[in-house]
C-alpha cells in the first residue's frame, strides 16, 4: 500500500474537502482524486462516495480512517525517533535491592541524567546482563567472576547487625534474624546469603526469610527481628523514619575486619573508565 496515498487520504479526512486537501498537499485536485481512487483499488473497498458537489466517507472509509491514523502517526515519526535515539540513550544500571532501595536515590545528587533505567538483578544475573549488553554497569559487593566482564573496586562498606534499641538487652544467640530468602551462587567468598553473613563461621538464630530488603527493614522497624545490613543503608533509612523506629547497631561476633566489604562496579571487559564510573565511585566514597 502506497504510504503517500494513505497520507493523502488522511489529509482529505482532516480537511473534509478535496479542494482544501489539494491546497495543503500542494498538488492538483485531479492528481489527488486519482491517488484516492488508486488507494481504493489497493484497499479493495469503496472509501468515499459522492455527496452533493463533494465527497463523504463510506462506513468502510470511516473504519479505514480509524485504523490508519495511529499507524500513519507512527510511520511519519520513525525518522524522528531514530534521530532522537542517536542523541539520547538511557543509562542502565543494575544492582540488587540493597543498593536500589536507598543508594541509587542518593546517587541522583551526583548525576544529572535525562534517563535512568534501574534493573534489579541478583549476583550472577547482574554480571550476565552486563556481558550481554543489556545494562551498562552493575553495582555489587558480591562479585561473581564471569567471562566478558571485569570489576573495579570503588569503595568499601561496613556491615553490622541492626535492630531496635530494645534488642540491646538480648544475647546475640537470642536475636531473631531476618535474612534473604535466596542464597548467592558462584561468589568467590564463602558467604551463603546476599546479606554477606559468614555462615561458615558464626551461627545465628533465623526466624524470618524474605526476598526484599525493605520487607526485612519493616520487620526490624516493628521490633520483630534484627538484620545484617550495610551501615550506610541504615544511616539513610534512619533519616527517613521517625525516631522511635530508627535502627541501632547491636553487638555481634563478626570481627570488624570481616565486616568490611569491597563494593565493585561491573563493566564490560576492556571498556574505558567513563565520567559515569567516576561519579558513582565518588558517591560511594561519600557515604560514611
Amino acid at each position: 500500500m502506497d504510504i503517500d496515498r494513505v497520507r493523502y487520504f488522511n489529509v482529505f479526512v482532516e480537511t473534509g474537502s478535496l479542494v482544501r486537501a489539494a491546497e495543503v498537499l500542494h498538488i492538483s485536485q485531479p492528481a489527488l482524486s486519482k491517488a484516492l481512487k488508486l488507494l481504493e483499488r489497493e484497499v479493495g473497498v469503496k472509501l468515499m462516495e459522492a455527496e452533493g458537489r463533494g465527497l463523504r466517507l463510506t462506513e468502510s472509509g470511516k473504519r479505514f480512517r480509524d485504523q490508519i491514523r495511529p499507524l500513519l502517526h507512527e510511520w511519519l515519526n520513525v525518522s524522528k525517533k531514530i534521530r532522537d535515539q542517536e542523541f539520547w540513550m538511557p543509562t542502565r544500571i543494575a544492582s540488587f535491592e540493597v543498593f536500589t532501595t536507598y543508594f541509587l536515590g542518593y546517587l541522583t545528587n551526583f548525576l544529572e541524567l535525562e534517563g535512568l533505567e534501574i534493573h534489579e538483578l541478583g549476583p550472577g544475573k547482574m554480571e550476565q546482563a552486563v556481558a550481554d549488553g543489556r545494562v551498562d554497569l552493575g553495582i555489587t559487593y558480591l562479585p561473581v567472576p564471569q567471562a566478558g566482564v571485569e570489576f573495579m573496586e570503588i569503595g568499601k562498606i561496613t556491615m553490622g547487625v541492626f535492630g531496635l534499641e530494645a534488642f540491646k538487652k538480648e544475647k546475640f544467640s537470642d536475636l531473631p534474624f531476618v535474612i534473604p530468602l535466596l542464597p548467592t551462587e558462584g561468589t568467590p567468598s564463602k558467604v551463603m546469603g546476599i546479606d554477606g553473613w559468614p555462615e561458615h563461621k558464626f551461627e545465628r538464630k533465623v526466624r524470618y526469610r524474605v526476598t526484599m530488603m525493605e520487607s526485612a527493614l519493616e520487620l526490624c522497624r516493628r521490633g520483630c527481628a534484627v538484620a545484617y545490613l550495610p551501615e550506610f543503608i541504615v544511616q539513610l533509612h534512619n533519616q527517613a523514619v521517625l525516631p522511635e523506629v530508627r535502627l541501632r547497631e547491636l553487638e555481634a561476633p563478626v570481627p570488624q575486619r570481616q565486616r568490611l566489604q569491597s563494593v565493585f562496579l561491573i563493566g564490560p571487559r576492556g571498556a574505558k573508565e567513563t565520567d559515569l564510573h567516576r561519579k558513582i565511585a565518588k558517591c560511594m566514597r561519600s557515604l560514611k
